[in-house]
């Protein structure tokens, strides 16, 4: 039996560990069933992004793609693109401005083929494996109830709805006639939150309505077997989050996931879930009652700027929620901003890698390292395992295709403690220090 280790602190990150063969009392150990099938890692594909990395020497560039894209490193194999403007865009646009525009004469994705595009190409020269999904952070502003990218919502008309529907369709034509498939899309990011960057607010019934008589035929009809997914699900918002009695009833689970899902007409049309942020208080009730969709987790939770370790800590216990609720992949925000990270729209938020304006200094976060935990050992088809003992509730098994163990391991508390997986002769043992995280791998 041959077993790795790589761990990582706070201030020593990616080394090699050993392991023992002590016997300890605090065990983690298999209970024989698996889970959920894993489809990968990745990142999302923004403009900010891409406009630092084109200021960094083609060294520290090239670099950051072998890094985050090859096999025998990060090795991504899923991105999110936006259609049209996010957060992390240099400015508003949409695939198409031009008012009443309901044959979309003017639709294109001019601005992607600048930005977006080319970011994704240069990917794909490391990850030929690498899937694609998108989702609109807002419709074209003459679609919505209010003519601003930030307020409002779609107009419940027909010739809107049907024009909106037709606008998903031609934005994954466009990108496959770029030589992009995209495989999934998501309704609508965040679709419980009015931001003062591109947003849309969707109830449950109306997203129900859109997809059962205008997305899912449209999709029907061109013949692209691209899969409409149910997301990005953002809410609920809890009190800690927004202040006492803040979260409304029309963002609980009946309200949204079950309105929708409950719907066979429209449920037909839809392969799978995405969720993030609040959407991590729904999922465990969403996958209990419709086992057979699919789940993915599709925005990690972005910090602050200061890309600080607890907030990694903070993310490991996220990732160990979403693979514990059955999501196949796992997706981070930001895979590169300046530093401070600051957004078109004013917010701070934390990235893998950061480059210094004046400098142009890359650093690698401590997310990344995190991220690279997991995606560097975790192959595409690897299962999920359920665990039990004392440790279960800091670590994440995984079993590859050719049957290679890996069992991530992540304590944040204040003092070290004794470690065992308890599996036969697979068995090891090791000293968890504080604030660190390890992956074991057994073959």
């Amino acid at each position: 039996m041959g077993i790795k280790h790589v761990f990582s602190s706070e201030n020593i990150c990616w080394q090699t560990g050993s392991v023992e063969t002590k016997t300890y009392e605090d065990t983690l150990k298999l209970t024989g069933k698996k889970k959920q099938t894993v489809k990968g890692f990745g990142g999302c594909f923004n403009e900010i992004a891409w406009d630092i990395l084109q200021r960094v020497s083609g060294e520290d560039r090239k670099a950051f793609f072998d890094e985050l894209f090859m096999e025998e490193n990060s090795n991504f194999t899923i991105g999110r693109v936006p259609i049209g403007a996010n957060d992390f865009s240099l400015a508003w646009y949409s695939c198409d401005e031009v008012d009443n525009d309901y044959a979309l004469d003017h639709f294109n994705i001019d601005r992607d083929k600048t930005y977006t595009i080319p970011y994704i190409k240069e990917a794909m020269k490391r990850q030929l494996e690498l899937t694609l999904f998108a989702s609109p952070w807002s419709p074209p502003t003459w679609m919505k109830t209010k003519k601003v990218y930030n307020y409002g919502t779609l107009r419940m008309e027909d010739q809107v709805l049907e024009a909106y529907a037709r606008y998903f369709v031609k934005f994954v034509q466009a990108y496959e006639n770029e030589g992009l498939q995209v495989g999934k899309v998501h309704v609508q990011n965040e679709p419980m939150a009015d931001q003062k960057f591109p947003s849309c607010l969707w109830s449950g019934e109306q997203m129900r309505d859109f997809i059962k008589n205008y997305l899912g035929p449209a999709f029907e009809k061109s013949g692209m077997d691209t899969e409409i997914w149910v997301g990005t699900i953002n809410g609920p918002f809890v009190d800690f989050m927004m202040g006492p009695g803040s979260a409304p009833f029309s963002e609980y689970y009946d309200q949204f996931e079950n309105t929708i899902l409950c719907d066979k007409e429209a449920r037909k049309y839809i392969t799978g879930l995405g969720f993030q942020w609040g959407g991590k208080h729904v999922i465990e009730q969403t996958v209990l009652s419709y086992p057979e969709l699919r789940y993915m987790q599709t925005e990690s939770e972005c910090g602050d700027g200061r890309n600080t370790w607890e907030h990694m800590e903070y993310v490991y216990r996220l990732m160990w929620h979403y693979f514990h609720h059955n999501v196949e992949g796992y997706m981070y925000w930001n895979m590169a901003l300046p530093e401070g990270g600051i957004s078109t729209w004013g917010w701070t938020q934390n990235s893998l890698v950061t480059v210094n304006e004046e400098t142009l200094k890359v650093t690698y976060q401590p997310e990344f390292y995190l991220m690279k935990h997991f995606s560097h050992f975790v192959k595409k088809g690897a299962k999920v395992l359920e665990t039990g003992g004392r440790w279960a509730s800091n670590c994440v098994v995984f079993e590859n295709p050719d049957g290679q163990l890996v069992i991530i391991v992540g304590s944040n508390m204040n003092q070290a403690r004794e470690f065992m997986f308890d599996h036969g002769d697979r068995s090891f043992s090791a000293r968890i220090e504080p604030h660190t995280i390890h992956t074991f791998i057994v073959d």
